[in-house]
């Protein structure tokens, strides 16, 4: 069976999540923690130094604010689900979260004034590209061509929090889930007067939205990918989302301070005993009896292993492997948007990485043209690039 994981982008209703995903797979059996993207430690050592600490192997989700490439350091096929958010919006709720949670990296600046939401918004992400780097990973690929070809093809479901019941019903019905009730959390309490410079940002923000295209691009593919999922599902998919919704305005209705409080997978979250009254509704029903219903066929996704380990005497070496497929991987040689030819991986390529796929037949040999330059390698019916870590083929 595939692992779980779940990519947490920061202040992306991960508050609320982490509630439901306590209790779709019981948070002892939930591995949180951190991949930084800019830590040079092989992401296999950091995966096993989590494991350890956690002293637990039942794990059925991996979460946290991670990077792309949990299936790399596993070795084992991963079933990726993530949700984005408009950018400018994300940059936004991050500063303004300082006023609520202690630790906040700028906490004594944003709160002694001296540092405004436009200079944390231009000084802190200017780069545009935070989004993008987790849903991109480590790549040598340019940063929005990565991440968009895994948010395409590595990525099992993708949702935003803009629409976030929706985008939750969605991953329910892709990954099995029961129904995903819950109570909204919001770890950000402001006052009134702090709510009037948040949204007087909100509107001296948008000068700056260009600082963000990066993220920008990704976030509306991300829409676009889920308008096209849910439509996928049908007309049962639009009235499980209305039943959903009706369940979650009953459940709002008596959340009261329970939005503020903060959960971090201590203990499986409770839901309140006056949200009986709801699970037992028809509105409940309706929502289950979708998601129990058989799977609609999706093309699977791809979880590329390998590398390119040599380019010499005009041959190009490596070996690849698809952790969901049943075939050998087509790899296609790329100029650009140029092919220059194919090769399928294989051939026995001795190795104990490579051993653990195919009894070692997933190496791979191709022909590279005089002259060419910049190459890559991509899986086939993909932008995804086969690792070449010493840029043997640029």
């Amino acid at each position: 069976m595939p692992h779980h994981v779940f990519l947490h982008v920061p202040k992306t209703a991960g508050s609320t999540l982490r509630t439901v995903l306590s209790r779709q797979y019981g948070a002892k059996h939930v591995l949180y923690f951190d991949l930084g993207h800019g830590d040079p430690r092989p992401m296999a050592q950091m995966v096993a130094q989590a494991r350890a600490r956690a002293g637990t192997t039942d794990i059925r989700l991996y979460t946290g604010h991670q990077y792309l490439g949990l299936h790399a350091a596993l070795a084992e096929p991963c079933l990726y689900f993530t949700l984005l958010r408009d950018p400018v919006e994300r940059a936004l709720s991050e500063y303004f979260y300082a006023f609520s949670y202690p630790h906040h990296a700028q906490r004594v600046e944003i709160l002694s004034g001296a540092l405004g939401p436009m200079e944390f918004l231009t000084r802190r992400h200017g780069g545009g590209n935070a989004q993008a780097q987790q849903i991109g990973g480590r790549t040598q690929q340019p940063l929005l061509e990565a991440a968009l070809a895994n948010l395409h093809h590595t990525i099992a479901v993708v949702g935003v929090a803009e629409a976030f019941e929706r985008s939750l019903l969605l991953i329910a019905r892709r990954l099995g889930w029961a129904p995903p009730v819950h109570l909204a959390r919001n770890v950000t309490r402001l006052d009134a007067a702090q709510e009037a410079a948040r949204a007087a940002a909100r509107i001296e923000a948008s000068a700056h939205r260009s600082l963000f295209a990066t993220d920008q691009t990704l976030y509306e593919a991300a829409r676009a990918r889920l308008d096209a999922d849910c439509a996928a599902e049908g007309a049962a998919f639009d009235s499980a989302l209305a039943a959903f919704q009706r369940c979650q305005s009953s459940l709002a209705e008596g959340a009261g301070d329970a939005v503020f409080e903060r959960y971090e997978f201590r203990g499986d979250d409770a839901l309140p005993f006056w949200v009986a009254a709801v699970l037992a509704g028809p509105d409940y029903a309706e929502v289950a009896a979708f998601l129990a219903q058989p799977p609609r066929p999706s093309p699977a996704p791809v979880n590329l292993m390998g590398q390119v380990l040599r380019a010499e005497g005009g041959l190009v070496q490596g070996w690849a492997a698809d952790l969901f497929a049943t075939r050998p991987v087509t790899l296609r040689l790329m100029a650009g948007e140029t092919p220059l030819g194919a090769t399928r991986a294989q051939l026995f390529h001795p190795g104990p990485e490579a051993a653990r796929f195919a009894c070692g037949c997933c190496g791979f040999r191709l022909r590279l043209p005089e002259g060419a330059g910049p190459l890559r390698l991509v899986a086939d019916g993909t932008n995804i690039a086969l690792p070449d870590p010493d840029g043997l083929l640029r």
